[in-house]
């Protein structure tokens, strides 16, 4: 039998500013789906309804050390749920204003100009990556790729086998192709870059 089930939530608060990880469980498991079932009902979406019922929870985790609930708990939580429905629902209407925006724009505007632009951003992408590779990695890469050493080359310039230089190249390739996710337009290109 779970202890926590019987105490006030003033009681299980004190003891979740306290570290108590159970009497956070208590809480969470005792206002979760009331909290969900308001979310849904202003947002319309189960997928966002979870996301800010977690993020709601998360957050009072992460400040629970300071929670200074002065009213019930559920009021508390009612109203910081209500506050982060209101900040999804404002980003939800600058994304789509976003977007309603780059469709005017494409449709207007020369596809060369947009291609362009995803090329200059594909390029810092893999630039970027690049860079998160383990060095050695990433020193045989970059001879191979922005140098055109060939394995050989780079090998003795490194002072490491060619078969080293081989594996490290396909490694390489296999992780930065892993790390882009990219739309399928750019696929051609990154496929031609790591290629090359």
């Amino acid at each position: 039998m779970n202890l926590n089930s019987e105490f006030s939530d003033y009681q299980l608060i004190q003891l979740v500013k306290a570290g108590d990880h159970n009497a956070f469980s208590e809480i969470y498991n005792r206002y979760w789906g009331i909290l969900y079932g308001h979310c849904l009902k202003m947002l319309k979406d189960e997928a966002e309804a979870q996301d800010v019922v977690q993020d709601l929870f998360m957050s009072l985790w992460a400040k629970s050390a300071e929670l200074d609930v002065k009213t019930n708990l559920l009021g508390y939580l009612y109203i910081t749920g209500r506050h982060k429905v209101l900040n999804t629902i404002r980003k939800r209407k600058t994304s789509d204003k976003f977007i309603e925006a780059l469709g005017a724009y494409a449709a207007t505007n020369n596809d060369s100009v947009i291609d362009q632009i995803n090329e200059r951003e594909l390029a810092a992408a893999i630039e970027a990556e690049i860079k998160n590779l383990p060095q050695k990695m990433r020193e045989v890469f970059e001879y191979s790729r922005k140098e055109y050493l060939s394995h050989r080359e780079i090998a003795d310039q490194l002072g490491i086998s060619d078969k080293t230089v081989k594996k490290q190249v396909a490694n390489a390739i296999r992780i930065l192709r892993l790390r882009l996710t990219v739309p399928a337009t750019l696929l051609i290109m990154v496929t031609w870059y790591l290629n090359k």
